[in-house]
Order: C-alpha cells, then sequence, then structure tokens
C-alpha cells in the first residue's frame, strides 16, 4: 500500500450522521485492526441478514507526517535522556490525536446505520511498556518492540473512551475464533475469507482476511449471526 494516504481513506460511501451526544441505535459492528508503526488497516464487520459482512474497510495515519513513527528504534537512540523523553512526549500526543480522529472519522461515517461495539486486534507486543527511554534502550526485546506499544496503547485507550469493548487475540488464532462464531470448520472459513476477493475490490490482503476474521469471532450469535451459508461469499461491502 501506498505510505502517504489521507488519514481515513473511505472505500465507499455511507452517510454520515452528527450524533448530537447521542448513542447510536444501528446495527453493532466490530472492528478488526490490523496494527502497524504508523497506520493501521480497520476492517467492520456486521451480521447483515445472519452472514458476516465487511461494511468498510480503510487505512488509517496514526501520526502526523514529519513525526517520527518510530523514535524508540531510531531517533532517541541519538539524544540524550531528557531530549528523547521530549520527543517522546510529542509522539505520543501525535499518535493519540491521529488515533482519536481516525476512529470518530469512522464512527460518523457508519452512522446512523450502524454503531461500533467493539474492536480486536492482536495482543500488545510486550506485556507493558518500560517507564523510560533509557529502560528501552537497555533491552533489545523491548526495543524492537516499544514502537509498536506506542500505536496499540494508543487504539486500546481511544476504543475504551468511546465505550467499545477491547477484545484481544493472538496471531494465527483468527481462523479458529471465526469458525467457532459461524459453526463451521476453519477451512470453510478460509474459503469463505478468499473468495470475498472476487466481490470486494482490492484491497483485500491477509491482514485484511485476518482482521475480518478476528472481528466475526467477535461478533457472534448476539449480534444476530448464523451458520455460515454457502453463498455467503457473494456478500459485498454494505453501504
Amino acid at each position: 500500500m501506498p505510505t502517504k494516504m489521507r488519514a481515513a481513506a473511505r472505500e465507499q460511501d455511507i452517510p454520515v450522521a452528527v450524533a448530537n451526544g447521542r448513542q447510536s441505535t444501528g446495527r453493532p459492528v466490530v472492528v478488526g485492526v490490523a496494527d502497524h508503526n504508523g497506520w493501521a488497516v480497520l476492517v467492520s464487520a456486521a451480521a447483515v441478514n445472519g452472514q458476516p459482512t465487511v461494511i468498510d474497510r480503510r487505512r488509517v495515519k496514526l501520526i502526523e507526517n514529519g513525526v517520527p513513527s518510530q523514535p524508540y528504534h531510531h531517533e532517541t537512540l541519538a539524544l540524550s535522556d531528557t531530549e528523547a523523553e521530549q520527543l517522546l512526549q510529542k509522539v505520543r500526543r501525535s499518535i493519540a490525536a491521529c488515533t482519536a480522529l481516525a476512529l470518530d472519522r469512522l464512527s460518523a461515517d457508519l452512522e446512523p446505520r450502524y454503531r461500533v461495539s467493539a474492536i480486536t486486534i492482536r495482543h500488545p507486543p510486550l506485556e507493558r511498556l518500560p517507564a523510560t527511554v533509557g529502560e528501552v534502550h537497555a533491552s533489545y526485546h523491548a526495543l524492537c518492540r516499544a514502537d509498536g506499544m506506542l500505536y496499540h496503547s494508543a487504539i486500546s485507550a481511544a476504543a475504551r473512551r468511546r465505550g467499545w469493548k477491547l477484545a484481544c487475540h493472538h496471531r494465527g488464532e483468527e481462523l479458529e475464533r471465526a469458525a467457532a462464531a459461524l459453526q463451521v470448520s476453519t477451512q470453510q472459513v478460509e474459503r469463505f475469507l478468499n473468495d470475498l476477493r472476487r466481490t470486494l475490490k482490492p484491497p483485500w490482503a491477509a491482514e485484511h482476511r485476518d482482521a475480518f476474521a478476528a472481528a466475526i469471532g467477535r461478533l457472534g450469535q448476539r449480534s444476530g449471526l448464523d451458520r455460515l451459508r454457502a453463498d455467503s461469499a457473494a456478500n459485498r461491502e454494505a453501504r
């Protein structure tokens, strides 16, 4: 994917509604997140006619242009402790602002027909982020994962502030969770996800499929999800 994209590049037209402080009563949506350093892919899923349906796909920026996207691994290595902490605070503020903007735009674009109820995201790369830049630099294990923690933490915190449930999963569990929710085998889920390439416009890469599968696993029967039907691959992005 190109590196320079709008903060919330929409892939279809969805009516925008102003919530005016009221909670949306639309169909529940789970957003599958594939997070990266500086950006993320969001795949929104809902049960439409009992079947899992892609409601929205977008790539969003999680940091402003010109702000270091991997400060622990690069820029802070050449700075004093004080300068490094100051830079990190600037990075955190930028990530928080961009993440909030991305999630607010997604929510507004989906309303009033849909409402975000939860997000799914892989477990964080570290159990906790060390308190100082110096502590991160002292551990190669932490250094390789600390930048990713900045984005994961920002996404998780922003979701919680909006009252969205947060469901974490390990890499590779997505198909099993979707299969359990749809009451079919993992092979059937994988075939369903791959077949969507015929009905959805690109991009529909592995990370889109994994994010969608994780979201399906969270949707479950409480969202009106039924057993996967053989013709479900015909579902197109809902509008």
